[in-house]
């Protein structure tokens, strides 16, 4: 079984105000629908993208050593290029982004989410360390939360054919997840209200599906890189200027 601990959920404890953030930072995320032909993952009963031309400050709540920091300050700029927010990196606590790296989970607010976190509260986790084989994964992986991506292997349409009663006990065993966590965060589809991108098993969004969990009929390896249709939504919803006036909605 994978060695990376997973990316659990963060629950949401106010409902309407994860719906007010989302619509106060961007209106559109009320109004993207299947009429665009690119409504996506991001989105639930809305979508919780920031708003295009948003700048996201980023801080760390917990004085990692600058080794670590820098590490994942490296891994976060990579979806820079994609995007047409802008990130910098502060001290203060208030940031928008706040990261805790002591911590034993990996996991990320999605989104505007994050706005609904008290201040000086962590809106993202990270456990992994560098020198491990997956540490940028996880940074990639929890930095697309942030930005508003689902886990993709929650897709409606990923039909993943899992042997639930394995599932159970592998999880069990090796994370010491319970029945509710591992249906919560393995087998129940995002319920979305539009019609969404096709399903993409290559997604940096994706947990890894070990054989040994669908009797032999399905794998998806631990993905390592931010995905073409990873890259293509991000461009949509933060479309990048070009000189022309126009903009790259598509890399």
């Amino acid at each position: 079984m994978c060695n990376t601990r997973p990316c659990l959920k963060l629950e949401i404890e106010d409902p309407i105000a994860s719906f007010r953030a989302a619509i106060n930072e961007n209106p559109k995320n009320i109004s993207y629908t299947n009429n665009s032909g690119l409504t996506s993952r991001t989105m639930a009963l809305n979508a919780k993208c920031w708003h295009p031309n948003r700048h996201l400050t980023i801080s760390f709540l917990d004085n990692p050593p600058a080794s670590l920091k820098e590490a994942i300050k490296t891994h976060i700029w990579e979806w820079a290029d994609y995007v047409s927010l802008t990130f910098s990196f502060i001290d203060n606590k208030d940031a928008v982004i706040r990261i805790k790296t002591d911590t034993t989970q990996n996991a990320s607010q999605i989104g505007t989410d994050a706005l609904t976190i008290a201040a000086g509260k962590p809106t993202m986790f990270i456990y992994a360390r560098p020198g491990e084989a997956d540490f940028r994964t996880v940074v990639l992986h929890e930095f697309g939360h942030a930005l508003g991506l689902h886990h993709e292997h929650l897709h409606p349409d990923a039909n993943i054919p899992w042997n639930k009663p394995k599932v159970y006990q592998a999880y069990a065993e090796k994370w010491g997840m319970d029945k509710e966590s591992v249906d919560l965060n393995i087998f129940t589809p995002i319920n979305e209200a539009t019609t969404m991108t096709p399903y993409d098993p290559t997604s940096i969004m994706h947990y890894p599906v070990e054989k040994e969990l669908t009797d032999g009929k399905f794998e998806v390896p631990m993905n390592t890189e931010i995905s073409w249709e990873d890259k293509r939504i991000a461009a949509y919803f933060y479309p990048i200027e070009i000189p022309d006036g126009g903009s790259c909605e598509s890399p």
